[in-house]
């Protein structure tokens, strides 16, 4: 139950939820073991609305300050700290060294942020997996908007273009000596990069059946999740049935931290963005005396 605008609202028990998290390592020889711990530099949840036939993507910022699950130094749950959610994965990888309690601890983060919003799955991906699923769309056409000039001078400002492997991980991964070289920047092209390439994908497997299949393929040894094969390949199914709506993203001020950039959420929008998304009005019973 949940208090908000003078009326209590229920959850909504028919909502399929899915966390995304592209992780800012490529491969997965050496997880857990190599210290070079990967970041979710990209967290998306998918709220699928299969009643209505829709899907509505949450993007988040990486930037954002949340409550964080800690750990010790035999990697037993020991507290909470806030920092980014990037580093939600991270932290947990490292000191515990296993990749689904990383997830699951940025699962848990990302609930915390939503004012503890059941999230059903979660699927990673790494970096080079998305360079698999680009290529395997034959590419992703897209407007260049900002200046690459330093970091690939393939992709020029004010042309539409083909990305293709790598050029395609340099438009959404790229930060720094791009633009403002601030995450909220990166977001908005990667806004622009989910919705041509969701239109691909969808388009690809509308004309063939075997797609799905194909695409979970290429993934496959670049991703990881708590669903099984199954699961996986209903959800594909259930994406490209619905209608997905425009991405959205929490509101909220970005400040200099101590060290690092922070994203901090304005409480009002996001209260709000959770009210109207997960939730569903009581209806007041009235009866006679």
């Amino acid at each position: 139950m949940l208090y908000y605008d003078g009326r209590w609202l229920a959850p909504r028990e028919d909502l399929e939820t899915v966390l995304v998290l592209g992780l800012d390592r490529s491969g997965t020889e050496g997880i857990g073991t190599t210290g070079d711990y990967a970041q979710s530099d990209f967290m998306l949840l998918l709220v699928m609305d299969k009643p209505a036939g829709r899907c509505t993507p949450i993007l988040l910022n990486r930037d954002t300050m949340a409550s964080i699950q800690d750990f010790d130094q035999y990697g037993r749950p020991s507290g909470r700290y806030e920092a980014q959610l990037a580093l939600a994965y991270a932290h947990a990888q490292a000191y515990t060294g296993n990749d689904k309690t990383a997830a699951q601890t940025a699962v848990d983060a990302v609930s915390r942020l939503l004012y503890g919003v059941e999230i059903d799955h979660y699927v990673t991906v790494t970096m080079d997996g998305l360079m698999a699923l680009n290529d395997l769309v034959g590419g992703v056409e897209v407007e260049i908007v900002d200046d690459f000039s330093a970091i690939d001078p393939t992709l020029r400002q004010g042309e539409r273009v083909t990305l293709l492997g790598e050029h395609a991980l340099n438009y959404v991964r790229a930060r720094w000596y791009v633009g403002d070289s601030s995450n909220l920047e990166r977001m908005a092209r990667q806004r622009t990069y989910l919705k041509a390439l969701q239109e691909k994908l969808s388009g690809m497997a509308q004309d063939n059946g075997a797609f799905t299949t194909s695409a979970l393929a290429a993934l496959n040894e670049h991703m990881d999740s708590d669903c099984t094969a199954e699961q996986l390949s209903a959800l594909a199914d259930t994406l490209r049935s619905v209608q997905v709506e425009e991405f959205i993203s929490p509101e909220g001020e970005l400040v200099q931290g101590e060290n690092y950039m922070e994203f901090r959420p304005d409480e009002g929008a996001l209260q709000r963005l959770v009210a109207e998304t997960f939730y569903r009005a009581i209806e007041e019973e009235t009866g006679g005396t």
